[in-house]
């Protein structure tokens, strides 16, 4: 096998040469089964330490940022040397860098419509590169973003890749499926109140997907932590919803509480509580916010046997790690101010 310093140069050479339109259309095993690709794999198989691994990357990293198809597929290479253990902060600034122009060529040639990728190609040599290379761009991006929430929160504060993703996504199910990791709710920090105990926490989360999903989690972190008493969710549920777990079938589960928006309190009418009643289809982000303050009240359940299945909260990525996580204990004379708060303002 070739040396470190000749797999690098072989990948730098062919990273910088045009992909032609013999090369976009043919198969990827074509590709990702010969030099310097094959190489590269088969080399990085052999390193023995993550530091070398890590090495490694950072010399091929860059090569993202190359000819529009060729980069593409060292994204791809670079996607595999993060699951096998390489450090995704060294390949995000460099998916970061490329995607704006990646995604803007993709949707330009989509807008000319050709009728065949050969015919794009005369057209358009550079939108038929983007459009060949974007599955394999998405997808490194999709095993980067799903492993931390800060890469995905710097995705979402680029306007022109969220744009462009979004415009994609009808014809790219790389697109849609990460349009849906841009959905999911990280960062996002609840005020989840009880008034009957009465108690108040402060709640963190992560790549969280629907209020279904998030009824799961916040149910096992305030009922498995021993906050408040209640039925245990079920080990298997809370697996799937955290992600620790692959979704391998079905598994259901229930609401131990009734979940409302901070207009409704348990001492309402059912009349008030069904409209102040937070739907397992929405989204936390969608969660009205009192004082600039996301706020859950949880009281005796009034929904009978509300229930929902896995398709509302298993993950999307086996790197994506879920998560409801009670940050602060609030005392009891800041629940009793914060439920002032809420009667004056109603």
């Amino acid at each position: 096998m070739p040396g470190r310093a000749a797999i690098i140069a072989a990948l730098t050479e062919y990273a910088n040469k045009p992909a032609t339109s013999h090369d976009i259309l043919a198969e990827p095993a074509d590709a990702f089964g010969r030099p310097p690709l094959a190489t590269l794999m088969q080399f990085t198989q052999a390193i023995g330490s993550r530091a070398e691994l890590d090495a490694l990357l950072a010399e091929v990293a860059p090569m993202i940022r190359a000819e529009l198809f060729r980069g593409s597929e060292i994204a791809l290479n670079c996607g595999t040397m993060v699951e096998w253990g390489g450090d995704p902060g060294v390949v995000f600034p460099h998916l970061l860098a490329e995607l704006p122009r990646h995604l803007s060529l993709a949707r330009r040639a989509r807008e000319r419509n050709a009728s065949t990728p050969g015919t794009l190609f005369d057209e358009d040599p550079d939108g038929a590169r983007a459009t060949a290379g974007l599955r394999y761009l998405l997808l490194a991006t999709m095993t980067v973003v799903c492993r931390k929430t800060n890469y995905r929160r710097a995705l979402r504060g680029n306007a022109e890749i969220v744009a462009g993703v979004a415009s994609l996504r009808d014809t790219s199910a790389e697109a849609d499926f990460l349009a849906q990791v841009l959905a999911l709710s990280d960062g996002v920090e609840l005020l989840v109140l009880v008034p009957e105990e009465p108690k108040g926490f402060r709640v963190a989360l992560e790549a969280v997907q629907t209020n279904a999903h998030l009824f799961t989690l916040l149910q096992a972190s305030l009922i498995g932590g021993g906050y408040l008493t209640g039925e245990a969710v079920d080990p298997e549920v809370v697996a799937i919803a955290t992600g620790e777990t692959p979704h391998q079938r079905l598994v259901h589960d229930h609401a131990r509480f009734h979940f409302s928006t901070w207009g409704g309190l348990p001492s309402d009418s059912i009349d008030t509580l069904l409209t102040t009643w937070i739907p397992v289809e929405g989204t936390p982000t969608d969660i009205p916010q009192l004082d600039g303050q996301r706020i859950v009240v949880l009281g005796p359940n009034v929904m009978g046997s509300q229930s929902w299945d896995s398709s509302f909260f298993a993950n999307i990525h086996d790197a994506l790690k879920s998560r409801a996580e009670v940050v602060e204990v609030l005392p009891e004379a800041d629940v009793n101010r914060w439920l002032e708060r809420i009667r004056a303002a109603r």
